[in-house]
């Protein structure tokens, strides 16, 4: 057996942990938890929304992404908490954000989004949502207020942000990713743009206390921060570029690792990756794993594949280390956060 071990140093991000209310199942799949006095996460099938209630009127922004769900969720926003719903935000023309714009409008309820939008909507054939927003929109609900506001591209081209001042709350939707959270597919994103939209969010709403992702746990600024670093066009721009890689597949970032894949099929916390490219870049040196089939692991940071091929490259010409190519069986790339480095175990290397 040969094993290769390579040990890589690493700086990780500090998170900052929320606490979170006692969530309440209203229906199969949907979820409510409240976060602040007047403020409440809506979750459906990991995709968040929120409402915001006050002196009984209520705005939601964003539907869950069923019939189903947003049905139960105007009811039980209407009968639990004794609003009356003045308005519907749609965040972007994603099904995750406005696939319920059907039961909206059925209730009689206006919906408002950014004028973009509206034209994409109008141009793929889906419901178009009534009021358009050209920029920047103040909603007054009983005694308090929120701001729909649009800052460029980033996961989409149209995509909004919804900021509550009075609780200092921020709902970046699907520009603003969790901590170390998994991307997905970013075919319709504008990866050059995306840094710098967030990093006008971050500037316009410097107090902020709360933000919430388009999924996964809402945490701190330091989501702004993770999103902004996430896609900063030098990340990994000279990398992708080297290895022809485009944005057209599915793209996920850790930070110290880059993942490209034609199909991620998720049981639980496994994600089973095909036909994927897996980088991981350290300083002088980037690994590059290629494999038809490679399954990671949420909940321990680790990457498995039993055949593909391996590079660990040089990025600096004058030194000493040298390339290393090869086709490996049994490969285990850790990348565990409660370790210092990462650590690659195969095997059997073949040159």
């Amino acid at each position: 057996m040969k094993i290769i071990t390579i040990t890589l140093i690493y700086l990780s991000f500090v998170q900052i942990v929320f606490g979170q209310n006692k969530t309440i199942k209203i229906a199969n799949g949907l979820e409510i938890v409240k976060i602040s006095e007047h403020t409440f996460n809506h979750i459906c099938d990991g995709s968040n929304g929120i409402i915001y209630t006050n002196n009984r009127e209520a705005i939601i922004v964003s539907t869950p992404p069923t019939d189903e769900a947003t049905e139960s969720l105007i009811k039980w926003v209407k009968d639990s908490l004794n609003a009356e719903i003045k308005g519907f935000i749609i965040d972007s023309w994603h099904p995750d954000n406005m696939a319920g714009l059907d039961i909206v409008n059925k209730f009689g309820i206006k919906s408002y989004s950014n004028v973009l939008t509206q034209q994409i909507a109008k141009a793929k054939g889906l419901p178009i949502p009534q009021i358009g927003i050209p920029q920047k929109m103040e909603f007054n609900v009983g005694n308090g207020k929120l701001v729909a506001h649009y800052f460029g591209p980033a996961h989409t081209d149209d995509g909004i942000v919804v900021w509550i001042p009075d609780e200092r709350i921020l709902f970046g939707s699907n520009a603003v990713r969790n901590y170390n959270g998994w991307i997905g597919n970013i075919g319709d994103a504008d990866v050059n743009k995306w840094s710098e939209t967030i990093e006008k969010i971050r500037d316009e709403y410097n107090t902020v206390k709360t933000v919430i992702p388009g999924h996964g746990n809402y945490g701190g600024s330091e989501l702004l921060d993770y999103t902004i670093n996430l896609y900063k066009p030098s990340k990994w721009g000279a990398i992708l570029k080297q290895n022809n890689i485009r944005a057209s597949k599915i793209f996920s970032d850790y930070g110290n690792i880059f993942v490209s894949a034609e199909q991620d099929s998720i049981a639980g916390q496994i994600h089973f990756l095909k036909n994927a490219v897996v980088f991981a870049d350290k300083g002088s040196q980037y690994v590059k794993i290629e494999s038809n089939s490679i399954k990671y692991d949420q909940s321990n940071n680790g990457l498995n594949s039993d055949y593909g091929r391996l590079w660990i490259i040089n990025k600096k010409k004058e030194s000493s280390l040298q390339e290393t190519d090869g086709y490996y069986k049994n490969l285990i790339l850790n990348l565990r956060n409660d370790a210092v480095g990462m650590t690659i175990i195969i095997k059997e290397l073949m040159r």
